[in-house]
Formats: structure tokens, sequence, C-alpha cells
């Protein structure tokens, strides 16, 4: 059976106090289950309970997996068995030398604030050098012969996304030449689907706020930001 997470049936998000954080969830396993956390990708706790402690690791949780085990497997670790995580992140890859002009100086990578506002061409994400140190990756005899054009080479340029949230995101990549002047777009689209982000913190940097009526209701009520994302 290994490590499975098909009758966890919800988590509750890691609640932090002090040193510690709370972790509880529920599970349409029966009573007496062994139970595993992980905690980003690192056994850390085994039992039968639903809720437990655990100490915060120093850089913070990034990461927590919850699924049952048969007995006698509650101390195996199965990390190398755990899902995938979704990925926040979109690298981009592409071909580019100076078949495309021999002053190309680079390029300029451009993309939007929030997914499907339009990509900003007023200010680039990031500024990709061609040529490091005035070497030459492309042209005749070097990279991959034919991919810049006929008898020329292209030279391999990536450049990685920060963290995303969900939706179809735009990004666009242009050459530029040494005098500045940027050559023809090539855009592309990736749609990422993550779990949302935690409420955003209010100005005292807490994510949670009550009110309390006294009587006759004597009630609570809870006030939160919309996640960003």
């Amino acid at each position: 059976m290994a490590f499975s997470q098909s009758t966890i049936t919800s988590a509750s998000p890691p609640v932090p106090q002090g040193g510690q954080v709370w972790i509880s969830w529920t599970s349409s396993s029966p009573a007496g289950t062994w139970f595993q956390v992980y905690v980003d990708e690192q056994l850390t706790w085994w039992g039968q309970q639903t809720a437990i402690w655990l100490p915060i690791p120093i850089e913070g949780v990034l990461r927590v997996d919850i699924g049952t085990v048969l007995p006698g497997e509650q101390q195996t670790n199965f990390s190398a068995d755990l899902p995938a995580a979704p990925n926040r992140e979109v690298t981009l890859e592409w071909l580019g030398g100076t078949y495309e002009a021999p002053d190309l100086a680079g390029f300029r990578v451009y993309g939007e604030t929030s997914p499907g506002r339009g990509i900003g061409y007023g200010k680039p994400l990031a500024t990709i050098t061609a040529y490091p140190a005035g070497i030459y990756t492309d042209g005749f005899g070097f990279g991959g012969f034919g991919y810049g054009g006929f008898g020329e080479s292209a030279g391999s340029y990536t450049w990685t996304s920060q963290s995303l949230t969900t939706g179809t995101w735009n990004w666009a990549v242009k050459p530029f030449d040494t005098a500045g002047n940027e050559g023809t777009a090539v855009t592309t689209a990736v749609f990422i689907g993550v779990p949302p982000l935690e409420p955003a913190a209010w100005a005292d940097r807490s994510r949670l706020h009550y009110t309390y009526a006294a009587g006759p209701t004597y009630e609570v009520t809870l006030n939160w930001l919309a996640s960003p994302g």
C-alpha cells in the first residue's frame, strides 16, 4: 500500500504559534489507522491522531503532506513517493543569436503583474545579455548547426519567473541590439494551477481579526483580507 492520501478528506491550513505549528486533518479511514506527516518532504511524524503540534523549521513551513500507511509501515520513509508539488514558477526557453542581427546585445523579458492583465512593455522583468564577457556562443562552428538559419547556429537562453498564482500568464521576449533598439516580440502563455495563498496580512502583520459583541447576542465576528492569489 505504501503512503496514500486517498482517505484524507480535508486539511486545515497550518496555524503557527510560538515555535510550533498546529496541523489538523480529517480522514475517512477507521480509528486506529496510522498516519504520516511530511514537512517539506521530510518524514516528521507518525501516529494515529488527526491533529498535532510540530516544531517550525528555521526556514518556515513550505509544504505539508499527510497520508495513511499500513501497520508496521509507520516509520518507513516514503518521501520518494510523495506527489509532485504544484509548480508556481515558469521557465522560458528560447534560441537566439547573431543570425537575428550581427550587433545583437541581448534579450528583454516582459510579462504581466497579474494573470490576464496584459503584457506591460514599459519595464522589462529581466534583461539577458546575449554574450557575457563578449564571448560568442553561436555562429559557424558553435551550438546546434542550422538552428539559426542556413549555415548558422543559435545560442540557448532561459529565464525563470518568480512564484505565481493561479491563472493564465503571458510573457514576451524581445531581442535588442547594441544601440538598444528592440526587435519583434515572441510571446507565450502558460496556465498555472496552484492552491490559493493564505489571506493577505493586516498592517499589524496578523491575518485574522475579530470583534466581539456583548449581550444580548454575545457574537464573535471574524475578519480577514482576500487572498493575494
